[in-house]
């Protein structure tokens, strides 16, 4: 089993994440590709097939973090076919903020609008995320040995 993670950040904290999920994913037999969206393009998202799970923050007031930007851009006018795609969304933000989450929420939706599957609905994580992040991971690992038949031992 493969599975790809995309993240986006300005601070680090999502990369910091998605180095957490791949150190797990390997210590359970699950060959993780960690990429930033940064460098990312939705052409590349579009080849994909499987587990995708994209962990994003949402910057000021309901904007993706300015160094993935062009990819939500991208992705928000993209004609592509992501139904090769199961995916999950791990969305950090402030609830500081009226757009709470809110880059994250618009990529779970256009990523079901153009196919992709959810094996596991969105979580949205505030400034507590470290704590929240102990559940999620518990939940998502589950999830995947559900679903995908990997990773039971996580």
């Amino acid at each position: 089993m493969a599975m790809t993670v995309l993240y986006g950040t300005e601070t680090g904290n999502c990369k910091g994440l998605a180095n957490k999920v791949a150190a797990k994913g390997e210590k359970n037999g699950v060959k993780v590709e960690v990429q930033n969206l940064a460098e990312y393009t939705t052409a590349q998202l579009a080849e994909l097939k499987g587990a995708v799970l994209i962990i994003i923050s949402t910057w000021d007031d309901g904007l993706p973090p300015p160094k993935a930007k062009p990819f939500c851009d991208e992705l928000a006018t993209a004609d592509i076919d992501l139904s090769a795609i199961d995916y999950t969304v791990l969305a950090l933000g402030d609830t500081e903020y009226p757009l709470y989450c809110e880059c994250g929420k618009q990529i779970d939706a256009r990523l079901a609008e153009l196919g992709a599957k959810p094996f596991l609905e969105r979580a949205d994580l505030g400034s507590d995320f470290l704590v929240s992040y102990i559940g999620w991971s518990k939940r998502f690992w589950k999830t995947l040995a559900g679903y995908f038949g990997v990773g039971k031992s996580a």
